[in-house]
């Protein structure tokens, strides 16, 4: 879809539409120049850049440390470990919105997939035809193949899944299995999808400029999912025109995304949120993942980037259910378990929690790493906070550590009392209570 300049300033987000210089050619009043979080999406002569209205400046610095950690881990390491290590860091990037793409070869794709699939199935793929071509970034493409094979085992028992390397390049991966009734859907934002693989998928494929088609049926009894690195820019924003109750033109992530393409009537989800524009003129209007709004007659409806709490949240879901690739050395070991526990506290989900004995045996290796400074005696308390949590949280702190009531007192020193994670845990007195 084309989309000129009075359209832009149409759209229901913070947006800004640029020229191959850099020179702005048009933006939503909502524009306030990007900032942390702003996806930019390349088009075919310009480039739109979404601005997250939903920013959080301390999650963000974590993020960006958690992915820091976990990229010197890989380092640290060699062989498969490190290709599991890297291609786990890369993927934590994309999904925090802040993707470094090195390229690589569609050989380099197999070599990380093997990897990966050491620690996470028994069964290997079969690769059939193989086209030798570029990609923008292999660890991310392996991860994302990596689901699809996973999904196969889990959903369907197989154990034989072949991969086929076509031009493009084009992964096709095909094995026995059945669809549900409901076929497989799957989104970019987690409140519109139940499982994190083929979510992670569609992320991962709208970084890499690529498509990725959910599992479909490819003859009796064969099922087969396709990514595909599309060389030729095109927005990979959800976005759609509405005139009149039908879809009348849309970007093919919003095909994608939602089955709707141009031409369809909307269903109710849809059809309410065009309503509550068309009620309101010129006001964006909010419906879970999606915003619309409407003018001149045509109610635009995009679904944008999430902002850096949900990337967060998404962050730490991956790395739950990524966690058979989680092999690294200390001290990153530590700091990984331990940034992803904070950012998880900022978050305001509860910490994990361990066994006394646990914590009292995991505890003193985890402050060694991190230079934290010992736990003073035996944890008393019916629960404890991962070890790798308190040893980062008092490290970072340069705290002292007490027991409270069977609870864990941090006590964060003078100097860090202005620390965002301080301002943001503590009692206000400097303690931070675990659990």
């Amino acid at each position: 879809m084309r989309l000129s300049a009075a359209d832009v300033a149409a759209l229901p987000l913070p947006v800004a539409l640029f020229d191959r210089d850099g020179a702005l050619l048009a933006s939503s009043a909502e524009w306030a120049g990007g900032g942390p979080g702003t996806v930019v999406y390349r088009l075919p002569a310009a480039s739109l850049a979404v601005g997250c209205d939903e920013q959080d400046a301390d999650i963000a610095v974590l993020l960006t440390e958690l992915v820091a950690a976990m990229r010197e881990g890989a380092q640290a390491c060699a062989g498969a470990q490190k290709l599991r290590l890297g291609a786990l860091a890369s993927s934590v990037a994309l999904v925090a919105g802040i993707p470094d793409l090195h390229g690589g070869s569609t050989a380099d794709v197999l070599d990380n997939l093997a990897a990966l699939l050491s620690t996470v199935s028994a069964h290997g793929v079969t690769i059939g035809a193989h086209t030798p071509g570029a990609v923008p970034d292999a660890p991310v493409l392996a991860l994302a193949l990596l689901q699809l094979v996973i999904n196969a085992r889990r959903h369907d028992d197989a154990t034989a899944v072949t991969i086929d390397i076509d031009p493009g390049p084009m992964f096709r991966v095909r094995w026995h299995g059945e669809l549900p009734p409901q076929g497989i859907s799957t989104a970019r934002h987690q409140a519109d999808r139940d499982r994190w693989g083929l979510g992670f998928v569609r992320l991962a494929m709208d970084a890499l400029g690529g498509v990725s088609l959910s599992p479909a049926f490819d003859g009796v009894g064969r099922v087969a999912a396709i990514l595909s690195v599309d060389p030729s820019p095109r927005p990979q924003l959800p976005l759609a025109a509405i005139r009149d109750g039908v879809v009348d033109a849309a970007s093919p992530a919003w095909d994608e995304e939602t089955q709707l393409p141009p031409g369809s009537r909307l269903p109710e989800r849809w059809s309410r949120l065009v309503d509550a524009a068309s009620s309101s003129p010129g006001v964006i209007q909010r419906a879970r993942s999606a915003r619309a709004r409407a003018d001149e007659g045509t109610v635009w409806i995009a679904i944008p980037p999430e902002g850096t709490a949900d990337r967060a949240r998404d962050v730490i879901r991956g790395l739950e259910h990524e966690r058979d690739l989680l092999d690294a050395p200390q001290p990153f070991a530590t700091r990984i378990d331990g940034l992803a526990g904070v950012i998880a506290l900022l978050l305001g989900d509860p910490a994990h929690r361990v066994t006394p004995a646990a914590f009292d045996e995991g505890y003193p290796s985890a402050a060694d790493a991190v230079a934290a400074p010992p736990f003073p005696g035996r944890f008393t308390g019916a629960a404890a906070p991962s070890p790798a949590l308190v040893a980062v949280l008092a490290s970072r702190l340069t705290a002292d550590l007490r027991m409270r009531d069977g609870r864990i007192a941090i006590h964060v020193a003078d100097t860090d009392r202005d620390d965002a994670i301080t301002r943001r845990l503590s009692d206000g007195s400097g303690i931070i209570l675990l659990p």
